[in-house]
């Protein structure tokens, strides 16, 4: 099923991050997190679609290590890619077309 899903991240310290989604939306969203939660490999994947039709797949990763906390950009940030973490990286490597 095709499910809406926008997501607006917090633009500096202290301000807000949006989610807004249809109530299927949210129901994926919270099955992948749970799935995420426990996942062996750190690493949940769920493809949501824009208003605009656009699809786009969202990671919810959980396998991250104190040294890469320590070195992940801000999402307000200009360099922020959380794309560089270990197992985003392997992921990507595996499923290369």
């Amino acid at each position: 099923m095709k499910t809406r899903l926008h997501l607006y991240p917090h633009r500096g310290p202290k301000t807000k991050a949006y989610i807004v989604a249809e109530q299927q939306a949210f129901k994926q969203l919270a099955k992948a997190a749970d799935a995420a939660s426990k996942s062996v490999i750190g690493l949940e994947t769920v493809t949501f679609y824009t208003s605009d039709g656009h699809e786009f797949e969202l990671f919810l990763v959980s396998d991250v290590k104190e040294t890469e906390w320590q070195d992940l950009v801000p999402p307000y940030t200009k360099n922020a890619d959380p794309g560089q973490l270990k197992i985003v990286e392997l992921y990507n490597d595996l499923n290369k077309d």
